[in-house]
């Protein structure tokens, strides 16, 4: 016979990862640890390690969490320059206001090391990647993009450079730089190209 989802488990499972989340925005990933959230929920710590036996399994829930958020169908009516000022406003959004934009430093170091980071910091960028392929194919079947635009290298570079600018070079991510950086793509996408 199946057994129903105890409610209770998963409150108590919310109410853990809520405080990890909390504690890796506020102390970073070091200050995860099974006593750490006990201390902040009251949920004993045998129970925190019956749900997640390995500190990095408890971090990588967490971070799971932060990088879960509401999915949005890509817009993908054009023009090309409204799409992608759309879709990676969303991504600076997400850098600049969420919980994500504050850990994200952390899921990139952790995935350095450990194989369950890299793997939803994988699924995470494969998402990214998937809704900015989707404004470049919606635009290429309005013949919006050149002959021969490097379509591929442009989705990379939609989604790299707000990453490298917030995170590696320290700085901001306002309206003025995404209007900026969608005009550059949209050049390199709608000119021709000399070869």
């Amino acid at each position: 016979m199946e057994r129903l989802p105890d409610p209770r488990l998963d409150a108590t499972r919310s109410q853990a990862l809520d405080a990890a989340l909390t504690l890796l925005q506020e102390e970073g990933a070091l200050a995860v640890t099974h006593a750490a959230i006990s201390a902040r929920t009251g949920i004993s710590r045998s129970t925190l390690y019956r749900h997640w036996p390995k500190l990095d399994a408890l971090r990588n829930a967490a971070f799971g969490r932060a990088a879960t958020g509401p999915k949005d169908e890509p817009r993908t009516d054009g023009p090309l320059k409204t799409d992608l000022t759309w879709i990676i406003g969303k991504l600076v959004t997400a850098l600049n206001e969420t919980p994500w934009g504050k850990i994200a430093p952390q899921v990139i170091a952790a995935a350095a090391t450990d194989k369950h980071s890299r793997d939803l910091m994988n699924r995470w960028i494969a998402d990214r990647k998937g809704d900015v392929e989707s404004v470049f194919i919606a635009a290429h079947a309005r013949g919006e993009l050149s002959e021969g635009a490097p379509v591929e290298q442009l989705v990379e570079m939609a989604i790299a450079i707000p990453y490298f600018r917030k995170l590696v070079a320290g700085l901001p991510l306002t309206p003025e730089w995404l209007e900026a950086h969608v005009a550059m793509i949209c050049s390199m996408a709608t000119e021709p190209t000399t070869e």
